[in-house]
Order: structure tokens, then C-alpha cells, then sequence
């Protein structure tokens, strides 16, 4: 006789899919609007290259004869006049952009011309580029958090289900705060988040599963595969990394012809992905270690090798919220990453309780790429940790470390106490509301005395985007009813998962729906 909580399992299965994503759209929409045009890192590069992003349009991207750059509207690179400076409000557009904030304006920094990056991102974009700078900006942000949100709700759906804590529990320990930021920003590493959360994953259900959801699987890990290495060439080689680590968390004794042929999807993308790297001129940064306006040191040699090393942890826990998010200028209070160095690392250590030699070996290639690639970078540049190489560069290797440590390892499979997943889930949605509250505050009132996000004469967004107290309350309730509900569901997995193991032993099988 059926047990009464299988009776209702599809209506668990219901909110799940439908209410969860729709909810976590409403949470990315509030991080969407909470900063102005210009404020995220170096968003005057990036919005001018979406502008620019499909050629030369009268009114959005013009060449001048004789001219190196672009001619962008001035409103696309001239709206950060309070980058770096805490005490100005994202006020001081009105007076910087002037009475006419889409007269053209002569830049060179802009990808069209740089070639920094692939175009990829940029052309795709593109689209969505008009004279309402305001407007374009907030859709684009928008459309980011919506192709993340469709992206990992199908993934989800797709993966096997004793697979689905892997997506949802990485996600969610090392979104906050820099990548509930950067998904529903105008900055091309948002693509890159996006690509090392789901990448890995759809890959290696792609090697367990058949059928719709095989078939799926590989579509997706073809899509996040394009869209990482199409938005940053150092997501390119993560990629790969990722790709690689599935194939040897698939692979086993005994596995016959349709495994190793299944190897030829991923070695097709990582021609793909090694193609896009070739196409930008991020290359470079790679090759001789110089990167247009990196810092310099006064160590070299050994003493910046030391130096370097002894702050590099500060690179790895910066997307946590050690690192201020905008241009460096907007403050997190510590009770944020308390709260998520606490999940992550709670995280990581409940995923050691089950071990091999390939998941050890994933771990430790994992582990050296995010020492060895930042001190190599820095070292080549004679640059020291602060400059050149940025938390959110490695967020997506961080994102693939977590997943990677909790993966289970034959009947050892990482479990929680129905106390342990509550409390985390109750850290990461305060976490989720101060940083939220913080930076919506920083760019409305500055670092002016009181808490209150709005008064009479400051900034806010001109018309047709609720109050900052409005985005802030519906976006952190949203956050929270998300996270409330995948808790939920995982704390059933795992009731299920230990009665499974006291009545038969045996793992679900990887077909699972």
C-alpha cells in the first residue's frame, strides 16, 4: 500500500516547479533593479559592447571615420560618476548625464573595438539595446535572471533525482552575494555563474541518464557550455575543467561502448570552448600576464609569490561577501559572510564523509586550479591580490568545488538533520536580505546616518519600478518562500534516501525521475 506522503508527492512536485521558479525570478528581479545604470563592475564596458553588440545603429552604435572607438550614447559609459566614492548616491547622474543623456560620445573602451571578449554575449545582447538606456538596462538585467532561472529549473527537472541536491545545495550555498548580483546584472560574468553552477552537472546526468532526459541533458550542457566560454575566456577553460570532472565521476570498472563514445560530446565542446578562448584577446592575460590598467607591486620574485599566497584565501571567500560588491564601494556587513562562509563550508565538509580516488582527484585538480591560476596571473602582472584578478573570476571554479565535494560516493551519501538544512536555509535568506537592503541603500542614500532605503529627494528609478522599500521586502520574502520550499523538498529526499538505505541497500537508480 502506497505511503501517504507518496499520494501527494505530485503536488509537492508542482510547487516545486512551477512556484519555485517563479518566486526566485521575483527574488533576481529585486537584485535587478536594486543598482542604477553603471553599477555593477565596470558595467560602462559592458553596457556600451551590448550597444555595439550587433554592429554600427544609427542612434546606438555609430563608427567616425579616422576614429579607433565607437560613438555609444553618453549615457551608456558616463552614468558610474559615484563609482569607488560611498558617500555619492547614484543621484549625481541627473547633473553628470546632463540634459541630453543619449547625445553620442567617442569611446575605445568598448569590445567592438578591444576585443576583450567573445562577442558572443554582446551580440545576444544586443537585442534589447535602444534610446531608453534606463529601460534596456533593467530588461537586460532581467532577461540574465530569467535564462538562469529557466536554464536551472530544466536542469533540475532533467537530472536524475538523486542528483538534484547537488544543483540546488551548491547554488544556493555560493550565490550570495556576488552571484544573486552578477545573474541579474549587465556584466557578461553572469553567464559565466550561470555556466559553472549548471555545466558540470548537466554533463554528468548526461552520461547517467537515457532517453528525453539524455537528450535534454546534453542540449544543456552544449548551451551553458557556449554561453560560459561565449561570455569570458577564463570561464572557457573552467568549462573544460568541469566537463572533465564529470567524465570521470561517470566513468567506472566495466563501462562499455556507449560510455566512451558519449566521450565525444564532451570533447567536441572542449574544442568549442578552446575556439572561444582563442577569439578574445583575454588570451593575452593568459600568455604574458598584462591586463589593460592591472596594478603593479613594489615585491616581486619570491616576496610577491609569498605575499600573494599567504592573501590568496581572501580571493576564494570574496564572492561570499568579504569582497564589497558594485565598484568595490558597496559595503557588506559581516553578518552576511559569517552567514554564508558558515553554509558553504558546512556544505563542503558534510560532502567529505563519502570518498574515492576520483573524487578526491576532482577535488584536488579543482583545488590547484584556484591557486594556481590567480598566483600565476598576479605573478606575470607583478600584481598583488586586490588587483588584476577579482573574486567573481573564480566564483564559478568555487561553485564546481562545493558541487564536487558533495558528490556521493557509493552508499555514503551526504545527509543532513531536518535542524541542520533549516538553519542553513534560514542564514543564507537573512544573508540574502541585508546584502540586498545593503546595496540597494548604498546607491540610494549613500553612507547617510539612518536605515531607511528612500526619502524625499533620492535616487530611485524614474518610473514604473516599485519603491526601494517594496523591491527590497518582495525580493527577500520571495528569496526566503524559495529556499523554504527546497528545503522542504530536500529534507524529504533525505528521510527517503535513509529509509531506502535501512530497507534495501542499494542506491536509486541513476534513470530516477
Amino acid at each position: 500500500m502506497p505511503h501517504p506522503r507518496d499520494r501527494v508527492e505530485p503536488s509537492r512536485r508542482y510547487r516545486l516547479l512551477l512556484l519555485v521558479p517563479l518566486l526566485l525570478m521575483v527574488a533576481l528581479s529585486s537584485w535587478a533593479v536594486a543598482s542604477p545604470v553603471g553599477g555593477a563592475p565596470d558595467e560602462n564596458f559592458h553596457i556600451a559592447s551590448i550597444w555595439c553588440g550587433a554592429g554600427d545603429r544609427e542612434g546606438l552604435c555609430e563608427s567616425e571615420p579616422g576614429e579607433a572607438g565607437k560613438l555609444v550614447p553618453w549615457a551608456t559609459v558616463g552614468s558610474q560618476c559615484f563609482a569607488f566614492r560611498s558617500d555619492i548616491s547614484a543621484g549625481c547622474q541627473a547633473e553628470e548625464l546632463g540634459d541630453d543623456p543619449n547625445k553620442l560620445v567617442l569611446t575605445e573602451h568598448v569590445n567592438a573595438t578591444a576585443h576583450y571578449y567573445s562577442p558572443i554575449y554582446y551580440a545576444v545582447m544586443s537585442v534589447f539595446a535602444s534610446d531608453n538606456v534606463p529601460a534596456s538596462v533593467i530588461t537586460v538585467r532581467i532577461v540574465n535572471s530569467l535564462l538562469f532561472v529557466l536554464i536551472t529549473t530544466a536542469l533540475f527537472i532533467a537530472l536524475p533525482a538523486r542528483r538534484r541536491p547537488l544543483l540546488v545545495i551548491s547554488l544556493a550555498v555560493t550565490m550570495i552575494p556576488w552571484g544573486v548580483f552578477l545573474v541579474a546584472s549587465v556584466n557578461a560574468n553572469g553567464w559565466a555563474v550561470l555556466a559553472g553552477g549548471t555545466l558540470w552537472l548537466a554533463m554528468l546526468g548526461f552520461f547517467e541518464t537515457s532517453g528525453w532526459r539524455r537528450i535534454t541533458l546534453a542540449v544543456l550542457a552544449a548551451l551553458t557550455a557556449v554561453i560560459g566560454a561565449g561570455a569570458r575566456s577564463d570561464m572557457a577553460a573552467y568549462a573544460v575543467l568541469g566537463m572533465g570532472a564529470a567524465v570521470l565521476l561517470a566513468s567506472r570498472r566495466g563501462l562499455g561502448r556507449r560510455f566512451w563514445l558519449s566521450v565525444i560530446l564532451p570533447a567536441a565542446l572542449a574544442i568549442v570552448c578552446f575556439a572561444l578562448f582563442l577569439s578574445a584577446q583575454q588570451i593575452g592575460i593568459w600568455q604574458n600576464g598584462v591586463a589593460p590598467g592591472s596594478g603593479g607591486s613594489a615585491q616581486q620574485g619570491l616576496g610577491l609569490l609569498v605575499h600573494n599566497f599567504l592573501a590568496l584565501p581572501s580571493l576564494w571567500v570574496g564572492s561570499l561577501g568579504t569582497w564589497p560588491l558594485g565598484w568595490n564601494d558597496v559595503a557588506i556587513p559581516p553578518m552576511v559572510w559569517v552567514g554564508t562562509l558558515f553554509a558553504a563550508s558546512a556544505a563542503i565538509f558534510t560532502g567529505l564523509v563519502s570518498m574515492s580516488w576520483r573524487k578526491a582527484l576532482v577535488l584536488a585538480g579543482t583545488g590547484l586550479a584556484l591557486a594556481f591560476l590567480p598566483l600565476y596571473l598576479l605573478q606575470r602582472s607583478l600584481t598583488e591580490v586586490g588587483g588584476l584578478v577579482h573574486p567573481r573570476y573564480l566564483l564559478p571554479l568555487i561553485m564546481m568545488f562545493v558541487g564536487f565535494a558533495l558528490f556521493p560516493v557509493g552508499r555514503r551519501v551526504p545527509t543532513a538533520s531536518r535542524l541542520q538544512i533549516w538553519t542553513v536555509a534560514a542564514i543564507l535568506a537573512i544573508a540574502n536580505a541585508i546584502a540586498l537592503y545593503s546595496n540597494i541603500r548604498r546607491y540610494t542614500l549613500a553612507d547617510a546616518p539612518g536605515v531607511s532605503l528612500s526619502t524625499a529627494d533620492s535616487w530611485w528609478w524614474e518610473s514604473g519600478v516599485p519603491q526601494p522599500t517594496v523591491v527590497w521586502v518582495v525580493g527577500s520574502v520571495a528569496f526566503t518562500a524559495a529556499l523554504a520550499l527546497l528545503a522542504h523538498a530536500l529534507i524529504t529526499r533525505v528521510r527517503r534516501t535513509r529509509i531506502d538505505a535501512r530497507v534495501s541497500s542499494p542506491l536509486p537508480a541513476a534513470s530516477e525521475g
